[in-house]
């Protein structure tokens, strides 16, 4: 062998991979995908298997999208979930037999790309092949354009899947009692035609339905609806009724006869009926004007149903409690307990009507007096005192607040007393001003000393003058008082000393003012009431004394 040559795969390696290629030819011949491809399927419930088979077609009409690839058999109650899309939450499943109560099939089916998208409401028939009998397949119809699309093994419900009628079911259903039942619809329809004049009423309708056919084509129009797809909703839904009234015979029996008897007294009434149809169009005409205030008021009826919701839902339990006390109040209403309480009412309730009699006038002056604390009172108890520009002191809140900060505080000097009664007791106050002025009238000048100086009164002496009393004037009609209190009054003619050198009196007086003097600067400055407590003690030891000798020597008296 030369060097570099290229190695050749041996025998056996070689047949094997021809081997590998011949089958998955094969594989792709008969199965026309690989085996490690996986396709698109859907599932099916259907109230019966019939006799479809695992590999029958799956067409859209007419052409072949798919086959059979498991039939289960289910029984009633098996529940079948359909399935979810990627990251949405599970989808509850249908139930086998859920509408039907009886035993279904679970049909699996793989569906080709020719045969995509299949919409989340197509429908499915097993149908045959051959006219009579034969392999069935599925009629399949993919849905709507607007609906989602199924995803891969979604299971499309019993409500949308329906079986062929097979040749057998058609000859059983002429059993002995169905065709006495014919026997009997056709000799009672051909005596209403010929006893009852029933024929001479055909003729009348062939004569009056030309007219009827405007009506007709409206009602048809109308039942197109006024969005899409309101017709196939209508469809689905009158097949789903109809479905439910042939699961249920004898109640559909029942409904038939209740029907003939129904119409019957129709009959029987026909001169009242044909004059109500002929008035029926102007009752709709002038009931159009309710049906538009009706439909008006349904957002409203809609929203006072969802508020009333939790009391309907506490209904139940309320009635529970209720029972007993509904039940003792029948006891009360017998017969011997109602005479007993009439015995005692005869001659209560003409005093009761004099009672009431009298009770007008309280009522009148109760409605004023309510009147006046609504227009007057209460307005005047949330306004508030008005200082004016400038004043410094404004009021911190409405009058109904202060008036009561008032009240406490009356209450508080209310409580000083002595034997002899309450009082209210006054202490000196000084300050480090000392203050002289000289009111109208005296002939003194007066002295005294203070903190601040006098400014002068608010309200002013003028507008303090109390409102005028009008007891004839009804208080609901009265304005509420003017809380404006106006300019303030100026302060009267007063002059400020100087702290050090007070009025230049000299002597002992000059000397008690500016001991005051300390003293007050000395208290501003203590830092809690002990501290307050104990200069005021000190002062009274050691200064008061030589304080009152001062007063006695200027000829103050004891």
């Amino acid at each position: 062998m030369r060097t570099g040559q290229n190695k050749r795969l041996p025998n056996h390696i070689v047949g094997l991979i021809a081997f590998v290629i011949i089958v998955i030819g094969f594989l792709l011949a008969f199965t026309k995908q690989l085996p490690w491809s996986d396709g698109y399927e859907v599932q099916a419930v259907f109230t019966t298997a019939q006799n479809i088979r695992v590999d029958s077609p799956v067409r859209i009409a007419g052409v072949e999208v798919g086959k059979i690839t498991k039939v289960e058999p289910l029984a009633a109650g098996d529940d079948v979930a359909e399935a979810p899309d990627e990251g949405d939450a599970p989808v509850e499943g249908t139930t086998a037999g859920d509408a039907a109560g009886q035993q279904g099939a679970l049909v699996t089916m793989e569906i080709k790309d020719s045969g995509r998208p299949i919409k989340t409401d197509a429908t499915m028939q097993l149908r045959p092949r051959l006219f009579l009998e034969g392999n069935l397949f599925v009629d399949l119809k993919p849905g709507s354009p607007g609906a989602e699309e199924a995803p891969d093994g979604y299971s499309v419900p019993i409500e949308q899947t329906s079986v062929s009628v097979q040749l057998d079911q058609v000859l059983t259903t002429l059993q002995s009692d169905v065709r006495t039942d014919l026997q009997v619809f056709l000799e009672e329809f051909g005596s209403a035609l010929v006893d009852h004049g029933g024929a001479e009423g055909f003729q009348e309708i062939y004569r009056t339905s030309p007219r009827a056919f405007k009506s007709t084509s409206q009602v048809n129009e109308a039942f197109l609806g006024t969005e899409p797809h309101d017709l196939s909703g209508a469809i689905r839904n009158f097949g789903k009724v109809a479905r439910a009234l042939v699961r249920n015979e004898e109640q559909l029996k029942d409904l038939v006869t209740n029907f003939r008897i129904f119409a019957g007294s129709f009959a029987a009434e026909d001169d009242a009926l044909e004059q109500a149809i002929v008035e029926l169009p102007l009752v709709l005409e002038a009931a159009e004007p309710a049906f538009d205030n009706l439909n008006a008021s349904f957002p409203a009826l809609r929203a006072f149903a969802r508020e009333a919701l939790p009391g309907v839902r506490s209904t139940p339990a309320t009635l529970d409690v209720a029972t007993p006390f509904v039940r003792q109040l029948r006891l009360l209403m017998s017969k011997q307990e109602l005479r007993g309480l009439v015995r005692e009412l005869r001659p209560t309730i003409p005093r009761l009507a004099k009672l009431t009699k009298r009770t007008i006038p309280f009522l009148e002056q109760a409605r004023a007096l309510a009147s006046c604390f609504n227009t007057v009172i209460i307005p005047w108890g949330f306004d508030t005192v008005d200082g004016g520009t400038g004043y410094p002191h404004p009021a911190v809140g409405p009058v109904y607040k202060e008036t009561a900060y008032g009240l406490a505080g009356i209450a508080g000097e209310s409580r000083s007393g002595d034997a002899n009664g309450q009082y209210i007791r006054v202490g000196a106050g000084g300050g480090t001003n000392t203050v002289a002025f000289d009111p109208p009238g005296i002939a003194e000048d007066f002295f005294g000393v203070t903190p601040f100086s006098i400014d002068g009164a608010m309200p002013a002496i003028d507008s303090s003058a109390k409102t005028d009393f009008k007891p004839n004037v009804p208080c609901e009609t009265q304005e509420p008082p003017n809380l404006n209190a106006g300019a303030p009054g100026l302060g009267p003619p007063q002059q400020t000393a100087s702290t050090a050198d007070p009025f230049e009196v000299g002597g002992p007086i000059t000397e008690m003012l500016t001991e005051q003097q300390d003293l007050f600067t000395e208290a501003a400055d203590a830092e809690d009431e002990k501290e307050l407590e104990q200069l005021y003690e000190q002062w009274l030891e050691d200064d008061f004394p030589e304080y009152q000798q001062d007063i006695e020597s200027l000829g103050g008296g004891e």
